[in-house]
């Protein structure tokens, strides 16, 4: 998707899940099909789709080799008499296509971008490239694939825990960032979060992570869901480790990335038995500061004059406080067409920008939960985090939490 200069979108990983997809008597659309999307004169990318027939009906994943994605699940498909139509909600992704003679002539849509993608079933497939820190082979520890129950929401959710052989001391729980999440965390070929919980087990720290609701194997809506729902999860595995059976897990604490960092302290200040909380590049400002910090950052990070910087931070802030007010999106793509964004894009953003996740976030102030705190936390932000911006956020974090029970740390490099 090109890159925006008058409103920036909060970063996420484009992922969603697979929910429910339409049967059909037909398979001759199963398999792989390959094909070449145009994004610019300069610039194309090989795209790879898989479908599989199932006894519920047809799903589809796409990879994007270039990028080291994987099996990025597609979360509606539909295949009646040739036609075939796919959509990934949380990326604004749809494909619409026609099978025909061995081919599919379709359309990519995303966002605002659109463009034709013709496919043919592919001659090969690319794998993951493997990285040096995978968790390979045998492991000293113990691995079992668990389920638990959110109680409040009625859905389950599906994880894996690893725990040392011996006692346990200690135990945490992995909350992920924004964008939906399976339990190891996959970005961009990494899997960030299947390293982390390898490496805190060999140090004999037991770790529950667990697939995002709605993603992977856990059950519940995803795309309706806030920070606050994601918290209610977070408790949710939280008591099903105090009460399984087969282990006592010594004290029991979060370890949230990113917004898992906002996530990790709602679950915390509702949850007055959880014994210690680590905030890794974790929100200390409001949602609505983070993205006008980020965007004024990154934009000045790309080369943007003094003049233009200023002239995008005001109309930043004008968008993202409007958003907070509670502007319709109506209005809001009334805004945003004042300040010549296409209309295809200013509907497309206002879709976001208005959706109860960006709204919860933009609204949401870490520090109404931070001062809540009442046990050891840990506090880790990277110096070059254009993001989740370092100084700042661990200031707010210093402002909100009793500085004999917190520690903190920018890494610089």
């Amino acid at each position: 998707m090109k890159p925006l200069t008058l409103i920036f979108i909060l970063v996420c990983v484009l992922l969603t899940h697979v929910s429910s997809a339409n049967s059909t008597k037909s398979n001759d659309v199963a398999g792989s099909w390959q094909g070449t999307l145009t994004i610019t004169p300069e610039k194309s990318m090989d795209l790879i789709f898989h479908f599989k027939q199932t006894s519920d009906g047809y799903i589809a994943t796409i990879d994007i080799p270039e990028q080291q994605q994987f099996g990025l699940p597609f979360n509606n498909m539909s295949y009646i008499n040739g036609q075939i139509s796919l959509a990934m909600d949380m990326a604004q992704i749809t494909y619409d296509g026609t099978l025909k003679d061995k081919k599919i002539i379709g359309t990519y849509e995303q966002g605002a971008f659109k463009a034709p993608l013709n496919l043919v079933p592919a001659i090969k497939t690319v794998e993951r490239q493997r990285k040096v820190q995978d968790v390979v082979g045998d492991v000293p520890y113990q691995v079992e694939q668990v389920q638990f129950v959110n109680g409040s929401g009625g859905h389950k959710l599906a994880g894996t825990l690893t725990y040392p052989k011996g006692s346990i001391k200690y135990t945490t729980i992995l909350l992920s960032g924004s964008g939906p999440t399976t339990r190891d965390a996959d970005v961009f070929g990494h899997k960030i979060f299947a390293v982390l919980a390898d490496q805190l087990t060999r140090q004999g720290i037991a770790v529950l992570r667990y697939d995002d609701r709605g993603v992977g194997e856990s059950e519940g809506d995803y795309a309706n869901a806030t920070s606050e729902d994601f918290a209610s999860d977070a408790n949710a595995a939280y008591q099903f480790l105090r009460e399984y059976g087969k282990r006592n897990f010594g004290k029991i604490g979060f370890v949230g990335h990113s917004e898992g960092g906002l996530i990790g302290a709602i679950a915390t200040a509702n949850n007055a038995k959880v014994d210690f909380f680590v905030s890794l590049a974790g929100p200390g400002t409001t949602g609505a500061q983070i993205i006008i910090d980020q965007s004024y950052y990154i934009q000045k990070l790309r080369g943007m004059d003094d003049d233009k910087l200023t002239k995008d931070d005001k109309i930043q802030k004008e968008i993202i406080n409007a958003v907070v007010a509670g502007i319709s999106k109506e209005a809001l793509i009334a805004l945003l067409l004042k300040h010549d964004i296409p209309e295809a894009q200013a509907n497309a953003q206002a879709t976001q920008l208005t959706s109860p996740w960006f709204q919860y976030f933009v609204k949401s102030d870490p520090k109404i939960y931070l001062t809540q705190v009442d046990i050891p936390m840990l506090a880790l932000n990277g110096g070059l985090d254009s993001q989740v911006l370092p100084k700042q956020n661990i200031e707010g974090i210093q402002q909100s939490v009793k500085p004999d029970l917190l520690t903190t740390k920018i890494y610089l490099d």
